[in-house]
């Protein structure tokens, strides 16, 4: 085993942290600063990742998803945005309390995040090969020979042809799901515990996107990881996801089992959205059930349940109360004061 390898191997040793847990995230506040005042993006959200599963958590835009995933690395800009509650810990280490150099030794490292977009995360000016091995230079301590050697590597594993010879072009060389597997590879590099993949299939056609899929599901299973996976594709969860968490006005509103969730979701907000997905055992002419109504404002949310101005099911109750997320079954939890099975 070469010395470059050694270092690879030994950090990434897992006896230290025998436990599964890898991030528990407790209720986790985000806010921003606007001109219309304080908006909370982010109000009291918590969900754990384990080692060896992949996490979803979906809703429409501008629920929180996003914003989430960044606060886990640190990337929410401040100002406007900071982490103003709650806890993020990753193997028992809170990420918010560390210092500046503790969080970049962990960024790409421990924690790998695949954004949406491949063209905002990867450097016009600089080579593919060069982009890839970084990681191994910062925190691996690869000379430029061993990071390209390895780099070649990496991008073969994601399925690049002619890894060696496209390893010196630039982004721009590349098609938008060519792009997306250099930032897997660019982040697998140095084996991370986990993986924060936010919105990592919007811009790709469904072939594409399986393949990306495919990919990440892949590095888990290989290495043990754990992914958080950040999407409104309800396809994508339902075929890839372990466990779903349904975020509404930035809470999260039902929590479960992915097969719960889909054989027996338990508040309206989820109803709506998997009644609004396609089914290829409906008639092709059959109108798509809607969700009436828009997401609230988050500087101007209703009292009580934020969802309740839009649901088909709302009492009284609905509109004064906020509802705690609450159990209703070992490993499902929902926020809502009606029972949808009654």
């Amino acid at each position: 085993m070469s010395t470059f390898e050694t270092i690879i191997h030994d950090t990434n040793q897992s006896d230290d942290h025998p436990s599964d847990l890898l991030l528990d995230v407790r209720e986790l506040k985000i806010t921003f600063s606007t001109r219309q005042g304080e908006i909370n993006a982010v109000n009291g959200v918590s969900f754990d990742v384990r080692r060896g599963e992949i996490v979803a958590i979906v809703g429409e835009s501008g629920c929180g998803k996003s914003a989430t995933a960044l606060s886990l690395l640190r990337l929410i800009p401040d100002p406007p945005g900071r982490v103003t509650g709650g806890q993020i810990l990753f193997e028992g280490n809170d990420l918010c309390k560390m210092s500046t150099r503790e969080i970049r030794a962990i960024r790409g490292n421990r924690i790998a995040m695949i954004f949406q977009e491949p063209m905002t995360s990867l450097n016009p000016v600089h080579t593919i090969g060069r982009q890839v091995g970084e990681p191994l230079r910062i925190h691996r301590g690869a000379s430029t020979n061993e990071a390209l050697c390895k780099a070649a590597t990496l991008l073969g594993g994601v399925n690049i042809s002619e890894p060696e010879v496209r390893m010196r072009n630039y982004p721009h060389q590349f098609s938008g799901g060519m792009r997306q597997r250099v930032t897997i590879a660019m982040g697998m590099g140095c084996k991370p515990d986990l993986i924060v993949a936010d919105e990592p299939t919007t811009a790709l056609d469904v072939t594409i996107q399986a393949q990306v899929l495919e990919l990440l599901r892949q590095q888990v299973d290989d290495n043990h990881s754990g992914m958080l996976i950040i999407t409104h594709n309800l396809g994508v969860v339902a075929q890839y996801a372990d466990r779903v968490n349904v975020m509404y006005a930035g809470r999260i509103v039902e929590s479960a089992m992915a097969h719960e969730l889909y054989s027996d979701p338990r508040h309206p907000y989820t109803v709506g959205l998997l009644q609004s997905v396609p089914r290829l055992d409906q008639p092709a002419t059959e109108r798509l059930a809607e969700i009436t109504g828009q997401p609230p404002d988050p500087s101007n949310l209703p009292s009580g349940c934020a969802f309740h101005p839009r649901c088909p099911r709302a009492i009284n109750r609905c509109g004064v109360e906020m509802p705690s997320l609450e159990a209703v079954s070992p490993t499902h939890k929902r926020a809502c004061w009606v029972d949808y099975h009654e």
